[in-house]
């Protein structure tokens, strides 16, 4: 299966729609959101009506948590019930044909907001890059939040950038960082030929 990958879009409607554009082009057959859809609420009826339109499916990031479970009242009456619905349907992680997706690194807890705000750097290290891949057993780790390319495994992070597409090798397990929306970044991402596609310029 071919995976629109769609991360930190902040609302940035214009962006949005480009990467839903060359996704489509490239034959995505699925759209998988990787956390912060929101930003000032000022588009999220936009956004949400783009992400609808291609039942794109997702994790919360920790610009959206407000509106994703247990939303109070204000917030309930600020916004649509199409937003409400979109949102609430967000999940803390995804999984699909194998592959987990989550906006922070997998050893955080989506659930609780200090662990979705927590910024230690990236995990340029093998200690951090170890602790993902010892809190969760998939092959393909996949998140969002730290608006850059990033390409590691457990034996360290491998020299890529997004410049270039790159296999995924079947005997290895991956911790993938797509690059954010808002930047004009998006990715495609072929479970059955391991093909990591990324799209945008600079």
């Amino acid at each position: 299966m071919k995976l629109g990958l769609l991360a930190d879009i902040h609302e940035h409607t214009r962006e949005l729609r480009k990467a839903i554009a060359v996704l489509q082009q490239h034959g995505a057959e699925r759209f998988v959101v990787l956390g912060d859809v929101f930003e000032t609420g000022k588009r999220i009826e936009e956004t949400v009506r783009l992400l609808r339109q291609v039942e794109a499916v997702g994790v919360w990031g920790n610009h959206d948590v407000g509106l994703c479970f247990d939303p109070d009242e204000k917030v309930c009456q600020r916004y649509s019930a199409a937003v409400l619905t979109f949102m609430g349907r967000l999940q803390p992680r995804l999984e699909i044909e194998g592959c987990l997706f989550t906006h922070v690194e997998p050893w955080l807890d989506p659930h609780k907001i200090e662990d979705l705000w927590y910024f230690d750097g990236p995990p340029y290290s093998l200690e951090k890059l170890a602790r993902s891949f010892a809190a969760v057993p998939h092959r393909v780790l996949f998140i969002g939040h730290l608006h850059r390319w990033l390409l590691g495994t457990p034996d360290g992070l491998l020299p890529w950038r997004g410049e270039k597409p790159v296999a995924l090798d079947s005997r290895n397990r991956y911790l993938v960082v797509v690059h954010a929306v808002w930047d004009g970044k998006c990715a495609l991402f072929d479970t059955k030929t391991g093909e990591l596609t990324p799209f945008g310029e600079g």
